[in-house]
Protein backbone atom coordinates (compact mmCIF):
# COMPACT_ATOMS: atom_id res chain seq x y z
CA UNK A 1 0.00 0.00 0.00
CA UNK A 2 1.51 3.18 -0.67
CA UNK A 3 -0.91 5.77 1.39
CA UNK A 4 -2.83 4.97 4.45
CA UNK A 5 -6.15 5.20 3.10
CA UNK A 6 -6.53 1.82 4.18
CA UNK A 7 -8.38 0.26 7.67
CA UNK A 8 -6.50 0.20 11.05
CA UNK A 9 -6.07 -3.96 9.88
CA UNK A 10 -3.28 -2.77 7.58
CA UNK A 11 -1.55 -1.25 10.23
CA UNK A 12 -2.17 -4.43 12.13
CA UNK A 13 -1.00 -6.32 8.77
CA UNK A 14 2.37 -4.87 8.64
CA UNK A 15 3.06 -5.18 12.33
CA UNK A 16 2.45 -8.78 11.59
CA UNK A 17 3.72 -8.83 8.08
CA UNK A 18 2.91 -10.32 5.38
CA UNK A 19 3.21 -14.33 4.44
CA UNK A 20 2.58 -16.54 1.53
CA UNK A 21 0.12 -16.83 -0.31
CA UNK A 22 -2.23 -19.32 1.82
CA UNK A 23 -6.24 -20.16 2.22
CA UNK A 24 -6.12 -18.49 5.67
CA UNK A 25 -3.84 -16.39 7.30
CA UNK A 26 -2.40 -16.95 11.16
CA UNK A 27 -3.49 -13.77 13.06
CA UNK A 28 -0.60 -12.17 14.82
CA UNK A 29 -1.14 -10.67 18.29
CA UNK A 30 -0.90 -6.70 17.31
CA UNK A 31 -0.70 -3.83 20.57
CA UNK A 32 0.19 -0.43 18.01
CA UNK A 33 -0.07 3.53 19.63
CA UNK A 34 0.36 6.26 17.29
CA UNK A 35 -0.96 9.38 16.22
CA UNK A 36 -2.94 10.45 13.74
CA UNK A 37 -3.99 13.77 12.52
CA UNK A 38 -7.49 15.10 12.37
CA UNK A 39 -8.74 18.61 11.13
CA UNK A 40 -7.41 20.69 13.65
CA UNK A 41 -5.75 17.93 15.93
CA UNK A 42 -3.95 14.78 16.43
CA UNK A 43 -5.84 11.83 17.91
CA UNK A 44 -3.97 8.67 19.29
CA UNK A 45 -4.95 5.52 18.09
CA UNK A 46 -4.50 2.42 20.56
CA UNK A 47 -4.91 -0.84 18.54
CA UNK A 48 -4.58 -4.40 20.71
CA UNK A 49 -5.57 -7.83 19.30
CA UNK A 50 -4.96 -10.19 16.39
CA UNK A 51 -4.90 -9.29 12.94
CA UNK A 52 -3.05 -10.60 9.73
CA UNK A 53 -2.04 -10.25 5.88
CA UNK A 54 -2.99 -12.53 3.45
CA UNK A 55 -1.45 -12.49 0.08
CA UNK A 56 -3.65 -13.85 -2.45
CA UNK A 57 -3.02 -15.14 -6.22
CA UNK A 58 -4.01 -12.06 -9.37
CA UNK A 59 -2.28 -9.19 -7.16
CA UNK A 60 -4.78 -9.49 -3.96
CA UNK A 61 -4.36 -9.08 -0.75
CA UNK A 62 -6.78 -9.40 2.44
CA UNK A 63 -6.07 -7.84 5.82
CA UNK A 64 -8.10 -8.87 8.46
CA UNK A 65 -8.61 -8.40 12.08
CA UNK A 66 -10.21 -11.15 13.91
CA UNK A 67 -10.09 -9.45 17.19
CA UNK A 68 -8.96 -5.95 17.08
CA UNK A 69 -9.71 -3.28 18.59
CA UNK A 70 -8.91 0.17 18.35
CA UNK A 71 -9.27 3.10 20.99
CA UNK A 72 -8.97 6.66 19.39
CA UNK A 73 -8.67 9.02 21.66
CA UNK A 74 -8.67 13.07 21.20
CA UNK A 75 -6.79 16.15 22.68
CA UNK A 76 -9.22 16.51 25.45
CA UNK A 77 -8.98 12.27 26.20
CA UNK A 78 -12.35 12.05 25.01
CA UNK A 79 -12.55 8.79 23.61
CA UNK A 80 -14.49 6.36 21.45
CA UNK A 81 -13.52 2.39 21.18
CA UNK A 82 -14.71 -0.41 18.14
CA UNK A 83 -13.88 -3.53 17.82
CA UNK A 84 -13.17 -3.91 14.13
CA UNK A 85 -13.50 -7.16 12.82
CA UNK A 86 -13.87 -6.53 9.12
CA UNK A 87 -12.03 -7.69 6.19
CA UNK A 88 -10.69 -5.02 3.44
CA UNK A 89 -9.90 -6.33 0.14
CA UNK A 90 -7.07 -4.71 -1.95
CA UNK A 91 -6.89 -5.57 -6.02
CA UNK A 92 -3.78 -4.46 -7.84
CA UNK A 93 -5.34 -3.44 -10.88
CA UNK A 94 -3.06 -3.79 -13.96
CA UNK A 95 -2.21 0.27 -14.20
CA UNK A 96 -1.01 -0.12 -10.48
CA UNK A 97 -4.01 1.63 -9.20
CA UNK A 98 -5.87 -0.19 -6.41
CA UNK A 99 -9.78 -1.38 -6.03
CA UNK A 100 -10.37 -1.57 -2.08
CA UNK A 101 -13.31 -2.86 -0.26
CA UNK A 102 -13.88 -2.97 3.65
CA UNK A 103 -16.27 -5.07 4.63
CA UNK A 104 -17.15 -5.56 8.84
CA UNK A 105 -16.27 -2.86 11.16
CA UNK A 106 -13.08 -1.23 9.88
CA UNK A 107 -11.95 2.51 10.92
CA UNK A 108 -10.32 3.74 7.93
CA UNK A 109 -7.29 6.19 7.92
CA UNK A 110 -7.63 8.80 5.33
CA UNK A 111 -4.46 11.33 4.48
CA UNK A 112 -4.73 14.51 3.62
CA UNK A 113 -5.05 14.63 0.06
CA UNK A 114 -7.35 16.10 -2.81
CA UNK A 115 -8.22 19.32 -0.98
CA UNK A 116 -9.82 17.55 1.85
CA UNK A 117 -8.44 16.88 5.51
CA UNK A 118 -7.03 14.21 7.00
CA UNK A 119 -9.42 12.18 9.24
CA UNK A 120 -10.21 8.91 10.75
CA UNK A 121 -13.39 6.88 9.40
CA UNK A 122 -15.70 4.25 10.61
CA UNK A 123 -17.27 2.38 8.23
CA UNK A 124 -20.20 -0.30 8.85
CA UNK A 125 -21.06 -2.41 5.82
CA UNK A 126 -19.28 -2.97 2.80
CA UNK A 127 -17.28 0.35 1.90
CA UNK A 128 -15.25 0.21 -1.55
CA UNK A 129 -12.89 3.18 -2.85
CA UNK A 130 -10.20 3.58 -5.73
CA UNK A 131 -6.36 5.01 -5.56
CA UNK A 132 -4.74 6.02 -8.21
CA UNK A 133 -1.25 4.31 -9.13
CA UNK A 134 0.40 6.63 -7.38
CA UNK A 135 -1.44 6.20 -4.11
CA UNK A 136 -4.01 9.28 -4.28
CA UNK A 137 -7.25 9.07 -4.52
CA UNK A 138 -9.24 8.63 -7.46
CA UNK A 139 -12.72 7.72 -5.49
CA UNK A 140 -13.14 7.43 -1.85
CA UNK A 141 -16.39 5.95 -0.05
CA UNK A 142 -18.95 3.90 -2.25
CA UNK A 143 -21.01 1.51 -1.70
CA UNK A 144 -23.91 0.78 0.91
CA UNK A 145 -22.51 0.99 4.22
CA UNK A 146 -22.59 3.47 6.51
CA UNK A 147 -19.72 5.71 7.06
CA UNK A 148 -19.24 7.84 10.87
CA UNK A 149 -16.10 10.54 10.90
CA UNK A 150 -14.48 9.50 14.33
CA UNK A 151 -12.35 12.69 14.30
CA UNK A 152 -15.77 14.70 15.21
CA UNK A 153 -16.41 12.20 18.10
CA UNK A 154 -13.15 12.53 19.63
CA UNK A 155 -12.75 16.79 18.52
CA UNK A 156 -12.22 19.40 21.28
Amino acid sequence: MKRWLAPIAIAAGLAAGAGPAVAAATPTTVDLTFTYPCPGFNATLHATGKGGTIELPGDRLTFTGPDLRLTVTGPTLKSVAYVITGATHVQILPDGSQYVTATGRNVILVPEANGHPAGLFLTVGTVSWTLNPDGSENTLFSGNGRVTDVCQLVAP
